[in-house]
């Protein structure tokens, strides 16, 4: 069993970055959905909460693809369809001086929240402008986490009091594994066969399980440990809380912003038979 791919996504719910390394961190991969988009409130005086946009609703979100510098210091996003060429380049980090400088707003995300610090107009304009809405950038803000929704539902042995995530749903990591990657595609019509649909089911961490590992054997796993090649024996463990349900990012287009066809939907074809969740009864595992 091995990392077959890893996954960082700077800007919740939109492409991810494919990297050879990531640094593990109690919140998930550093630099993971730390930014996220909401939109314009009308009068945030009156109102700091806002609503944040979300692949599961906007599927046009698909059509941004950011990219980290070598250097790990700045984050380009590009729209994949602008012609002339349409981008923008952000702080990975932002300085404290800005951060403190900036306006805020209050980001709830599955029942828990978070303050965001605005980027400014410049990105603003950006998402703006491809979205066709008022849309402001994010960055978190406070102690740069929000706690685990959910995680007082959980078996004691499985709790862990400390465990907080960035503008993730629920968990700082996702696994998904080959044999499970290989069933879903299994699914789709053959003319859909060669599709990477693990973009579409939006893991941080791909698994290669090998072909005696059966299909979501991942439901009954406990904890993964993790090794590291550059730092010697040092190790991580990530503790596998929960199952998660799927969203309807499952039906998202990644080449046009749209909606896939009906016989494309991952998230009816594996609604079948894998409704395995009793507190979500009509949807995906």
């Amino acid at each position: 069993m091995e990392i077959q791919r890893l996954f960082i996504y700077p800007i919740k719910s939109l492409l991810p970055v494919e990297v050879t390394h990531a640094e593990v961190t109690r919140e998930g991969f550093r630099f993971d959905r730390q930014y996220i988009l909401i939109k314009e409130p009308e009068n945030h005086d009156s109102s700091p909460f806002a609503e944040h946009l979300t692949i599961k609703k906007t599927f046009a979100l698909a059509l941004f693809q950011p990219n980290i510098h070598d250097d790990w210091s700045n984050l380009t996003v590009r729209h994949t369809k602008a012609k002339p060429e349409s981008l923008i380049t952000i702080p990975l980090t932002p300085s404290p001086l800005f951060c403190f400088q900036s306006r805020t707003y209050t980001v709830n995300i599955a029942g828990t929240s978070a303050i965001g610090i605005d980027m400014g107009d410049v990105p603003a304009s950006f998402f703006s402008k491809h979205l066709g809405q008022s849309i402001r950038l994010l960055f978190i803000g406070g102690n740069g986490s929000r706690p685990v929704p959910g995680t007082v539902d959980l078996e004691p042995s499985m709790a862990n009091p400390g465990q907080r995530v960035r503008f993730a749903d629920a968990a700082p990591f996702l696994l998904t594994s080959s044999s499970s990657e290989n069933e879903a595609r299994s699914r789709l019509p053959p003319s859909c066969q060669a599709d990477d649909i693990i973009l579409r089911l939006r893991p941080n961490i791909h698994i290669d399980v090998g072909k005696d590992t059966p299909a979501f054997d991942e439901d009954n796993w406990r904890q993964l440990t993790v090794a590291s090649e550059v730092h010697g024996p040092s190790k991580a463990f990530i503790c596998c809380m929960s199952q998660t349900t799927r969203c309807l990012s499952l039906n998202a287009d990644l080449e046009t912003g749209g909606g896939v066809s009906r016989e494309q939907q991952l998230f009816g074809l594996l609604a079948r038979d894998r409704r395995v969740l009793r507190s979500s009864p009509s949807k995906p595992k």
